[in-house]
Formats: structure tokens, C-alpha cells, sequence
């Protein structure tokens, strides 16, 4: 496990190093997804603004969930890019060299890319918890409550990222079917907790975990409810646990495609 973990964290590394190199690039990548996300929120705060209060939820409130979310996203698909590319490794062929890596699969496809771009999310979401924090005036308590949820979302999220992904040795062409599957998950995320109710809020719970990214994290730091932490740490420990047979499975049923082209 350590020797993987060193591996893990040598290869993110290299990979930062490799996409540093073209600076204007790495930055104006960085800067951009940023400025991105920035003008996404704005929508939501302006809409609250418009409308009022919907379910208790404030413009504060959106800030956090969108830096929850951000923050989530930008940390698997910034480190754990190579994930976002698996149905096209599956197709192609090119997962031939990770069957014969002596390393741990699933760490070793996740580490093969870097997303620059999602360092840009990172940013945003750690810009948009310190607001969050100033704008309630949050105690040690809260602060230690965001850490720690910071941590559970981020594992949920990789966890349910993997399981979608893993739809990629089950399809000819997964590209599209991965992709919805990812964004059934990714995209309630994104919406505020007053937004979901009653069966439907049931639903994005324990059935699709989307609101346990963002959503009742916001609602655990906002109102500190130990009840809702523990909900989120043991679905967080759930999903790892799937999504990791559930890998281990599917790669059961990968062929290689042993392509062979010709060129003059």
C-alpha cells in the first residue's frame, strides 16, 4: 500500500512538472477555468437575489456548494485525469499497458494524465470556502467540519467517478454512455439543496449520491449536524469499497484490440 501511494504521488509529480513547462499555457488554462466557474456562480447568486430564498438556501450558501463541488471536481480530474480518458484507452487498445504494469491498475490509469484546467477549479473552490467561511463567520468547529468534508466528498466523488468510468469494459463504444452516466451523477450536484425534496432528494442520496458532494455538506457545516456527517462517511466508505470491486470486475472483461496498422 505505501509503495503505491509513493507511486501515486511520483507520478502526479511528473505530471505537474510536464505541464508546467509551457507556462503561458499551464497559467492561461488555470485562469481560465477560474474565470469559467466564476461566471457560473454569479448566475446562481443572481438568481437567488431575484427570486429569494428557496428551502432555507442563501446566496452564501451556493457559494458553498459550489465550492464543495469545484473543489471535488478539480481535485480527481486534475490528479486523476487519466480516469476521463479510459473509455478511449478501451476502445483503442491503449490499456494494453497498464494490464502488464506491475503497479496497481487503477492507479496507474488515474495517474497517466493531468488536468491542467482543474487546478482552475481547485482555486475557485478554495476561494469560494474561505468566502463561505467569512460570510457566517465560521467557529474552529466549522473550519475542521469543512476539512473533513472536503476529504469525504473527494472520495466519494473519485469513488462514483470510477464506478461510472468502469461502464467502459461493457460497451463498444462507452464514450457516450460513460459520459451519461457521469453526468446523471455529476450534474444534481450543481444544484442547490432546496432544488430536490421529498422522494427526489431521497433519490440523490442513497441511490445516486449526488447531493452528499456538496449539498448536505453545505447543510452539516451550516446547521452542524453530526447525524448528516455520519451519513456522508459511511456512504463515502460504501462507495469505495463498490466502486473498487466494481473496477476489479469489469477489467475482467477487457480484450485487447491488438491493432495493427500499416503505413507507407
Amino acid at each position: 500500500m505505501m509503495q503505491e501511494f509513493k507511486f501515486v504521488l511520483y507520478a502526479i509529480k511528473k505530471n505537474i512538472q510536464s505541464s508546467a513547462e509551457l507556462r503561458t499555457s499551464f497559467l492561461m488554462n488555470v485562469i481560465g477555468m477560474t474565470i469559467n466557474n466564476t461566471a457560473f456562480i454569479l448566475l446562481w447568486v443572481f438568481f437567488v437575489k431575484s427570486v429569494g430564498v428557496i428551502g432555507g438556501w442563501t446566496a452564501a450558501d451556493i457559494v458553498a456548494l459550489q465550492g464543495f463541488t469545484a473543489l471535488c471536481f478539480g481535485i480527481v480530474f486534475s490528479f486523476g485525469a487519466g480516469l476521463r480518458k479510459l473509455p478511449e484507452q478501451v476502445t483503442n487498445g491503449t490499456f494494453d499497458r497498464f494490464m502488464l504494469s506491475p503497479k496497481n491498475i487503477l492507479a496507474r490509469v488515474c495517474t497517466s494524465s493531468f488536468g491542467v484546467s482543474g487546478l482552475g477549479d481547485i482555486v475557485f473552490g478554495i476561494v469560494c470556502l474561505v468566502i463561505y467561511g467569512f460570510l457566517i463567520h465560521v467557529n474552529l468547529l466549522q473550519v475542521l467540519l469543512i476539512i473533513v468534508l472536503v476529504v469525504l466528498s473527494t472520495m466519494l466523488f473519485f469513488a462514483v467517478a470510477v464506478a461510472c468510468y468502469s461502464a467502459s469494459f461493457y460497451f463498444d463504444d462507452a464514450t457516450f454512455v460513460v459520459s451519461g452516466l457521469f453526468e446523471l451523477f455529476f450534474t444534481p450536484s450543481l444544484f442547490h439543496g432546496g432544488a430536490f425534496q421529498g422522494a427526489m432528494r431521497a433519490f440523490f442520496m442513497f441511490v445516486i449520491p449526488a447531493l452528499l458532494v456538496g449539498t448536505i455538506p453545505v447543510e452539516i457545516v451550516k446547521n452542524l449536524s453530526m447525524g448528516k456527517l455520519s451519513i456522508v462517511a459511511i456512504f463515502t466508505a460504501f462507495w469505495f469499497v463498490l466502486s473498487i470491486k466494481i473496477f476489479n470486475h469489469a477489467i475482467r472483461r477487457y480484450e485487447s484490440s491488438n491493432l495493427m496498422t500499416f503505413g507507407g
